[in-house]
């Protein structure tokens, strides 16, 4: 397990703020009503139930893709508000290092890889 440091930090952060400006962007252009299929435009003019259906499932698609990416939004204004504190790296559990490896898969990780497996065998 690798220590964080400054320049890694500082690496993350660029890629960070890299990714949220192309999920800002992303998320502006999903929910702008000109942009977006209205359900009208994904049934058609003649429906039918299954018709319905798939265009039900679509529009559906589109909400929960738009609510995953304000989730990501979400995960990098608070690794980045982390960095900003100081406190980046830090398991937010038990308070230890969160390695570089895993920052580096893992940007927004919030706990070290012993906290979060425990975490996920409790949900």
């Amino acid at each position: 397990m690798t220590a964080i440091n400054k320049q890694h930090i500082a690496t993350l952060k660029l890629a960070m703020e890299s990714e949220l400006a192309r999920l800002l962007h992303e998320v502006k252009d999903e929910m702008d009503p000109a942009l977006r299929p209205s359900f009208a435009d994904v049934s058609g003019e003649v429906t039918d139930s299954g018709d319905e259906s798939i265009a039900e499932s679509v529009v559906d698609l589109d909400n929960a893709m738009i609510g995953l990416h304000l989730q990501k939004v979400n995960d990098l204004y608070a690794a980045l508000d982390r960095i900003q504190a100081g406190v980046y790296g830090i398991c937010g559990d038990c308070g230890e290092s969160v390695s570089v490896e895993r920052l580096t898969a893992y940007p927004t990780a919030k706990r070290c890889i012993n906290c979060q497996t425990v975490r996920e065998k409790r949900a």
